[in-house]
């Protein structure tokens, strides 16, 4: 049981990364696809509980907080 325990708990911790790129699309409070630096496109839900810094669209620069396919938090480099 106690190897369980610890293959979840590192599970959980892998589960989480941060990634940044350009955003090729992008449905307030639905969705954003995030196009990283190796060209490769990632589709994020976004929940009521994902946190969003600065303008947020296509085209934009940002930073994503993931956890699984969820964008925890979402940060635009372009901040007025």
């Amino acid at each position: 049981m106690m190897a369980a325990v610890m293959a979840f708990a590192g599970f959980a911790y892998a589960a989480t990364t941060s990634m940044t790129g350009e955003v090729t699309k992008f449905e307030a409070g639905k969705s954003i696809t995030v196009k990283d630096d190796k060209g490769k496109e990632h589709h994020l839900e976004i929940t009521k509980d994902t946190k969003t810094e600065g303008e947020v669209k296509a085209g934009s620069k940002v930073t994503v907080q993931v956890d699984g396919m969820k964008a925890q938090s979402i940060k635009s480099a372009m901040m007025h």
